[in-house]
């Protein structure tokens, strides 16, 4: 009877014993870590959380010059006449992304009413209304902004997250817009820089034409030479002349002395050969002589009249360089082409409910596993 009576005592402590083991898992660290976080977490996806739809579009930005061979979806834009520009594409990039861009977009559509108006209180911008600065709604809405570019096929991607499918399309499609009015400026500061640069070649090169043209003319003026090789050519011309006659003229004397040499004609003869001689050094003097001979300003003359022909043949470069230069300013170097549209999303893609919801709770049991570990240790080693 004592051993049936101490069994039922022992069963009745061991009883209350494994309850309280029971709920000792459930102590206040995993109320506060898991369940708490998960509730709050399933709460807010499932019945709280706004509705995001996500505008997505694509472009490419191309140029009209030939690019490097491609490979992929490249390659296939190529062959249909793209040839893609990834510099430039990486520029839109960075401007669609830009202050600037938001407050362009500012003036166009009020953006900062389609997500302070709309989205629960977590997800709009400014809940309590007590932040009114444009830095804090950049910050925002580069979060609710993406642009990614593929590497292999230059094609970028704008996705707009929104409360309100429609506004997303409306601000995808601004900013498509402003992207392609960047592309425009480029290409009109490219056009107008390199005409303003072929026009100023073609003035720089009028102006050494007519610097090298009044040296030659003032050096022909001073010199009395309008040219120099024609000149040159006669004077050569006249020296043989003299010559001839002068040989015919001592064959005539040589004739005259043999037969009669008392003959008047002899002094006569005698006289012109001299006269000719005469002639002959002058001539050759001329030419060939010290001073203002035409030897010695062959020299200056023929530099004066190279650099008149090199400036004149560098003002028809130019001339020609500026005509091209306005035939490629009448065609656009760059181009944004759209391949998708900004679309107009019916179903909602974000946020991630379920998923954020399991995460949540994952995330709880390890931060409750690290501080139960924790706490373990800290306990063993006090005892």
């Amino acid at each position: 009877m004592t051993e049936i009576i101490e069994t039922q005592v022992a069963t009745q402590k061991t009883v209350p014993n494994k309850k309280k083991s029971f709920l000792h898992k459930f102590r206040p660290l995993f109320w506060i870590t898991v369940a708490l976080p998960t509730f709050c977490s399933l709460f807010y996806f499932s019945f709280w959380a706004s509705d995001i739809y996500v505008s997505e579009s694509s472009f490419v930005v191309r140029s009209s010059q030939n690019q490097a061979s491609l490979s992929g979806v490249g390659a296939l834009l190529q062959s249909v006449g793209f040839a893609r520009s990834q510099d430039d594409t990486y520029s839109v990039q960075e401007f669609i992304t830009s202050r600037n861009a938001l407050e362009q977009l500012g003036h166009t559509l009020p953006v900062r009413q389609f997500y302070e108006d709309k989205g629960d209180f977590f997800a709009r911008f400014n809940p309590l209304g007590l932040s009114d600065e444009n830095e804090a709604f950049y910050q925002y809405f580069r979060k609710r902004q993406t642009v990614s570019v593929d590497a292999l096929s230059g094609i970028a991607t704008l996705s707009i997250r929104a409360f309100d499918p429609e506004e997303g399309q409306k601000i995808n499609i601004e900013l498509l817009k402003q992207g392609e009015a960047l592309i425009n400026r480029l290409n009109d500061r490219a056009r107008r820089d390199t005409i303003i640069f072929a026009e100023q070649s073609v003035k720089e090169a009028e102006k050494r034409v007519a610097e090298s043209a009044a040296a030659l003319s003032k050096y022909r003026i001073e010199h009395g030479i309008f040219d120099l090789q024609s000149q040159s050519e006669v004077q050569l011309s006249l020296i043989s002349r003299l010559q001839d006659e002068l040989i015919n003229i001592q064959t005539q004397l040589d004739q005259v002395r043999s037969i009669s040499p008392q003959n008047p004609q002899v002094n006569t003869l005698q006289v012109r050969e001299k006269s000719i001689k005469a002639e002959i050094q002058k001539q050759i003097q001329r030419v060939l002589g010290g001073g203002n001979s035409l030897a010695n300003q062959t020299a200056e003359y023929q530099r004066l009249v190279l650099d008149n022909t090199l400036a004149q043949q560098q003002l028809s470069t130019a001339i020609t360089s500026l005509q091209n230069a306005k035939g490629e300013a009448d065609r656009k170097q760059l181009y944004l082409e759209i391949i998708n549209q900004p679309s107009k999303p019916d179903l909602a893609l974000e946020p991630y409910r379920l998923y954020n919801i399991l995460a949540t709770f994952f995330i709880g049991l390890m931060i409750y596993g690290v501080l139960s570990l924790l706490i373990a240790s800290v306990r063993e080693h006090k005892n």
